[in-house]
């Protein structure tokens, strides 16, 4: 009956109905069963399934959206055992906002309503969540490119935990043993989940088939050193099975050793370089630039979602503070007043002569600042905005990671509303 899972081949071809933005980090399919006794549901925020004699516990729920089909799934090929409880790996909305799909499918059958278990600073993340809901419906639409309209946090149905741990916990579900263990790494309520029977490892987000999401530049603080170390810590368990937060199960102990450990090197190798940089005295975009950056090229450590220099920025945020050691921006002026004063000293034409020039020698990045001071200083220039929108369509275009290709899709759609605003 088992079905081992080997693929380490990303397929997304079944992602047809997500923006290719998305389609090229998140993993969907069939569900599979990894052994005679979990089943993973590859998801917007993958869903696994651990069956036993008399229960069963799903650890995350996958977005809401998602979670109807995993429950129609899990019982039309594995088990009609009731769902005794729930494991959040994290408070992400793709991780845990199908939690009321699976109390209401237990209601429906007289089944005692499943326990959700989480790690103490996850209600906190709900809490933050909806305080800032709007902010992050508007992030998130930068983010990952979606429509304007779109809502994700608004409409998030966020269910509360009814235990919470601290550092590590264990719990018996269907008869089977499971460890919590707490690390931070994405998030600070990060939980991975260890079946010892199974040698199975739920490893939330700590891996997700890319780059770690250890710099999201949208969002808050990420934990890149304490990330390295739970890795470290999963790794010495030897696990024969992984069931990460996104991207395919992956079975084999020595291919998990290899993924686990090479993610974690990744994550040290950034963290005790800006750490040096900064014990030496350099400032963030100095310590960016002599980097040297670890390989990306494992599957699981492409930059197709976050980027290693957003990891290095992070970790100096962690450790730093925001002055970017330029006295003029200690108490700057406004952005657009520098602009306009440069504008005002040069004219736009010979700073757009000069930025078009650095686009035809492949220099968009430097091409776009140029661009950038004519777009603040001189707001109402057609010519600007043309430009402007033209430059960041080229480096979308060019731009592997999934969150710097959403700032430059900003920068297109903002030009565009402004050309149509123009004569």
């Amino acid at each position: 009956m088992s079905q081992q899972v080997q693929s380490e081949r990303l397929d997304f071809s079944s992602a047809r109905n997500l923006p290719p933005e998305q389609a090229a980090f998140f993993h969907l399919g069939r569900p599979q069963l990894v052994t005679e006794r979990i089943a993973f549901f590859p998801a917007l925020g993958n869903s696994t399934a651990f069956i036993g004699d008399h229960g069963v516990l799903i650890v995350d729920t996958a977005q809401q959206r998602f979670t109807p089909a995993i429950l129609s799934g899990l019982r039309a090929n594995y088990t009609q055992a009731p769902v005794e409880a729930i494991i959040y790996t994290h408070g992400h909305i793709d991780h845990v906002t199908g939690a009321e799909a699976i109390l209401a499918e237990a209601e429906s059958r007289g089944d005692m309503r499943p326990r959700i278990i989480a790690h103490r600073d996850l209600p906190a993340r709900f809490d933050r969540y909806h305080l800032l809901a709007r902010q992050n419906d508007h992030i998130n639409r930068i983010q990952f490119n979606l429509p304007a309209d779109a809502k994700p946090f608004s409409e998030a149905a966020l269910t509360y935990p009814d235990t919470t741990y601290d550092h590590a916990i264990t719990t018996i579900v269907g008869g089977t043993v499971f460890e919590l263990h707490h690390c931070r790494g994405e998030t600070d309520d990060e939980t991975w989940v260890w079946c010892p029977s199974q040698r199975a490892l739920c490893a939330g987000d700590t891996f997700v088939w890319c780059s770690p999401n250890a710099g999201n530049p949208y969002k808050v603080q990420r934990y890149a050193l304490d990330w390295a170390c739970g890795l470290e810590k999963m790794a010495a368990l030897r696990p024969l099975h992984l069931l990460p937060g996104h991207g395919p199960a992956l079975s084999g102990e020595e291919r998990i050793q290899e993924a686990l450990l090479t993610t974690a090197h990744f994550l040290r190798s950034i963290h005790d370089q800006v750490v040096t940089g900064m014990n030496e005295g350099k400032w963030l975009e100095d310590i960016i630039r002599q980097i040297d950056w670890p390989p990306t090229d494992k599957p699981w450590l492409q930059p197709i979602y976050d980027h290693p220099e957003f990891i290095a920025r992070n970790v100096y945020r962690f450790y730093g503070g925001w002055y970017d050691g330029d006295p003029a921006n200690i108490l700057p002026a406004h952005s657009h007043e520098v602009a306009a004063a440069l504008i005002a000293a040069t004219g736009a034409a010979p700073i757009l002569s000069r930025a078009r020039q650095l686009r035809d020698a492949g220099d968009l990045q430097l091409a776009c600042h140029l661009v950038d001071f004519v777009r603040k200083g001189e707001p109402h220039n057609r010519e600007v905005w043309e430009l402007w929108r033209d430059l960041f369509a080229a480096r979308a275009a060019n731009e592997s990671s999934l969150m710097a290709r959403g700032a430059f899709l900003s920068a297109v759609r903002d030009a565009e509303t402004q050309l149509t605003t123009l004569v």
